[in-house]
């Protein structure tokens, strides 16, 4: 499978290589010699991880104006809902799509090119590697929908449970606050990962 040497890939790896080798370091199954890897992965990682305070200030904000509940009280709320969302969806759903693409990867070609560039799977003689940054970027929109998905159930399974009855959209409020905290984390992105987008 032809591929290309991109010096881009060895500057953002470089620029981010704490929080990559913090990242192999929980799944030491993704770790090459040659440094390669998940790109959504890493970037999803990076911007959840580094952008928990963002998130969690903002969406308690939100909340905190929505349902008059006390500052504590909010904080509490939209910690557990992050916690969730982002070991399910910022975490959990890159990995099981690079999981499910480096088995797909062994398909013959091109269709295991395919799956590689799906998988956003940065390496040496990656095929498609010039769009890995752009496909990165349409799978944190899907990440964006399953997030205010997977938190809307959970605040709705949570108020049910310690018995707090909104009387706010919570449709109006969660769509709001992935807004502004997703604009927050695209910013992370652009900022850690912008040699991606300047080739």
């Amino acid at each position: 499978m032809a591929g290309v040497t991109c010096p881009w890939k060895y500057r953002v790896i470089s620029k981010n290589k704490k929080f990559i080798a913090l990242l192999l370091a929980c799944f030491p199954a993704i770790a090459y010699a040659n440094g390669g890897g998940p790109l959504l992965l890493f970037i999803s990682g990076s911007a959840f991880i580094f952008g928990q305070v963002w998130i969690l200030f903002i969406e308690t904000m939100l909340l905190k104006k929505a349902s008059g509940l006390s500052t504590t009280t909010t904080f509490k709320h939209v910690f557990l809902a992050n916690l969730m969302s982002t070991l399910i969806v910022g975490l959990g759903f890159p990995f099981l799509l690079a999981v499910i693409t480096a088995f797909a990867m062994e398909l013959p070609q091109p269709y295991g090119g395919y799956a590689s560039a799906l998988g956003t799977w940065i390496y040496d003689s990656a095929p498609h590697i010039k769009y890995l940054g752009y496909i990165s970027l349409a799978w944190l929109l899907v990440t964006f929908l399953l997030t205010v998905f997977c938190e809307k159930a959970f605040y709705n399974w949570y108020w049910r449970k310690v018995g707090f009855n909104p009387s706010f959209s919570i449709n109006k409020f969660i769509w709001q606050a992935h807004a502004a905290s997703y604009s927050g984390l695209l910013i992370i992105v652009l900022v850690m990962w912008h040699d991606l987008f300047s080739m």
